[in-house]
């Protein structure tokens, strides 16, 4: 029987430029140049296997020395080995630096350092001497494995990155004659040509892309070489590593039981899903570096400390002791919203639980998150379901159908000063946010950071008072009320105007989009649901000289729509806006455009007041 496993994948961002091109019609973001990017797997028969890396690249400028003269190189260091061929500097004129062994240096990474029992990673630091812009840095070495990460699958994958420049791009997977091992190809996007077990990359030109643009996976050339043909396989790989880890011990059941306090099925879930939130330490591991295979689950109960995959099998575990079906799944929480065209590991980076009689992905990284919510990293990705039925899949995307977050400001006008209240109220993603970014706060400090908060919008004044609605209950919506005043924003008279208060989130949704007209890469927006308010109360001695115009824009990536009123002494400003997708297409952007330009043109709109006859 053949076993079915996971090898090292590796993530490489390359682009091609012709040297016909001069440097100096380059933007000037891109500081250097690549050369030559070789990238080679070779199975060996006995399941060790070799990527051996041929690098050439060329500093542009000084910030392309800086980046490029030193090399870092990761790897588990408890089955992998380096060994650096050659590494030297070369001038123009020829001439070459060769880096010396003194210039290598050893280090764990940072997740080895955080959790030991976690990781062994290493770092390899490769100094390079006498770089100067034109020079080129030339290095060529093999990393080896004793075992792939999973036993039987290798995969080598890579991404053409708009923002990089590279003149040959190759990635190339020999497995030896092994005749057990077959390569399957997988591309999307431009750029790459297929050969026999190879990928070939090359482009004339460099973009860089705006900012609100997801990750390069997402639109730019993806090339995958893999030894699985589905991700059923992989699923399957990582379920025969995984499965001791999730072993229901008597401690295991003694905790689960205990936490439960008596119940069962969603209750019992809700109970320790917030107990491994709130006492399990959460670390970030790089699995690069560390492998897929969690500390099993009592190991984590014991220590007080996990990463996504070790937290999710601890839950697998206390669910499965209560007779609760549950199993890991795999997500990037990278800005990536389409799935790899190839089976690699290496395209996720997190681990989520999944409930399959309740079709309820959960994440365990992160504090405030509600039982049945999902953080917005996590949301409206690919996923790979593991467990006896794998599946890849994808997880839902934010409900905008209700608000996340409304905000209600009630003020009076008096003198030179509006003072009143500032109630927000959030729920879904927002909540977890909105909570996290007063997480342990108190007391002077909490009311010294909202204070900050207001100074940093623009807010002049001061914030006298904070109240809370459900601030640790997660499983309820967030509500936040502040008493305060805003001074200095007008000076009265016969005819004199009044700055209205804006509602940051809406404004911060969308500036990433103010700057171009239109865009040849996909957008990055969040979804959102985003609501208004904002009520003043006029001395009887004046009334508005006129009232803005009401304005709506509906679309088919968004809603935005701002009407005013004046009614028994009361302005009123109502706003909204609602964005449906995280990915907005070149060809639908302007729309995007239309209620960005919208929106932050509304948000300086000014009260004009005259005294009443």
């Amino acid at each position: 029987m053949i076993k079915v496993g996971i090898a090292l994948a590796v993530f490489c961002s390359f682009f091609a430029v012709n040297h016909a091109h001069a440097a100096n019609n380059l933007p000037s973001q891109v500081n250097y140049r690549v050369l030559l990017a070789h990238n080679s797997l070779i199975i060996h028969r006995n399941g060790s296997y070799t990527m051996q890396v041929v690098r050439v690249v060329e500093p542009l400028n000084a910030t392309g020395v800086q980046n490029l003269s030193q090399v870092n190189i990761a790897y588990p260091g408890n089955f992998a080995k380096l060994k650096v061929i050659k590494a030297y500097t070369e001038d123009p004129d020829g001439t070459r630096h060769t880096v010396v062994a003194s210039e290598i240096f050893k280090q764990s990474t940072h997740s080895a350092i955080a959790a030991p029992f976690l990781s062994d990673g290493v770092n390899e630091s490769i100094i390079f001497p006498a770089v100067s812009p034109g020079d080129t840095i030339h290095i060529q070495y093999d990393l080896t494995y004793a075992h792939p990460y999973l036993p039987g699958i290798y995969a080598l994958s890579a991404v053409l990155d708009p923002s990089m420049l590279v003149n040959k791009a190759i990635i190339a997977m020999d497995h030896a004659g092994n005749e057990h091992l077959k390569v399957y190809e997988g591309r999307s996007g431009n750029g790459w040509q297929s050969g026999a077990s190879e990928f070939r990359g090359a482009m004339t030109h460099v973009a860089v892309p705006p900012l609100g643009t997801p990750a390069p996976s997402q639109y730019a050339g993806v090339a995958v070489l893999s030894t699985a043909d589905s991700w059923k396989a992989l699923a399957d790989a990582y379920n025969q590593l995984a499965a001791s880890s999730t072993e229901v011990t008597p401690t295991i059941h003694k905790t689960a039981l205990k936490i439960a306090e008596g119940h069962d099925g969603e209750q019992a879930i809700t109970n320790i899903y917030h107990w491994i939130q709130q006492n399990i330490h959460g670390v970030s591991v790089n699995y690069e570096t560390a492998g897929f295979k969690p500390l099993p689950a009592e190991e984590t109960l014991q220590r007080g400390v996990g990463d996504s995959n070790a937290k999710v099998a601890l839950m697998c575990a206390m669910l499965h002791s209560l007779g609760i079906a549950a199993v890991p799944a795999m997500i990037s929480q990278s800005a990536r919203f389409k799935e790899y065209p190839g089976v690699d590991p290496f395209a996720f980076d997190h681990f989520l639980i999944y409930l399959p009689q309740k079709q309820r992905f959960m994440d365990l990284a992160y504090r405030y998150v509600a039982a049945d919510g999902l953080p917005v990293q996590d949301a409206g990705r690919p996923v790979l379901i593991t467990g006896n039925h794998p599946e890849m899949t994808m997880t839902p995307p934010p409900d905008v159908g209700m608000p996340l977050l409304s905000q209600t400001d009630e003020f009076t006008l008096k003198g030179s000063e509006l003072s009143g209240s500032e109630e927000v109220m959030a729920s879904g993603y927002m909540a977890q946010e909105e909570r996290s970014a007063i997480s342990g706060l108190k007391g002077r400090r909490l009311l010294k950071v909202i204070r900050d908060a207001f100074y940093a919008q623009g807010g002049v004044g001061d914030v006298n008072a904070v109240s809370f609605l459900n601030r640790h209950d997660l499983e309820k919506p967030f509500g936040i009320r502040l008493n305060l005043n805003r001074a200095g924003e007008f000076v009265p008279g016969k005819v004199f105007s009044v700055s209205l208060p804006e509602m940051h989130h809406i404004s911060a949704a969308l500036v990433p989009f103010a700057s171009s007209m239109q865009r040849s890469t996909p957008s990055l927006t969040t979804p959102v649901n985003l609501h208004f308010t904002l009520k003043i109360k006029i001395p009887e001695e004046y009334r508005p000289l006129y009232l803005p115009d009401n304005e709506r824009l509906k679309t088919s990536v968004g809603d935005y729509k701002v009407s005013f009123a004046f009614k028994n002494g009361v302005f009123t400003e109502n706003k909204s806006l609602v964005l449906n997708h995280f990915i907005v297409s070149p060809e639908t952007f302007p729309e995007l455009r239309k209620i960005t330009a919208l929106a932050l043109e509304s948000d300086h709109q000014a009260l004009v007041l005259e005294e009443s006859a």
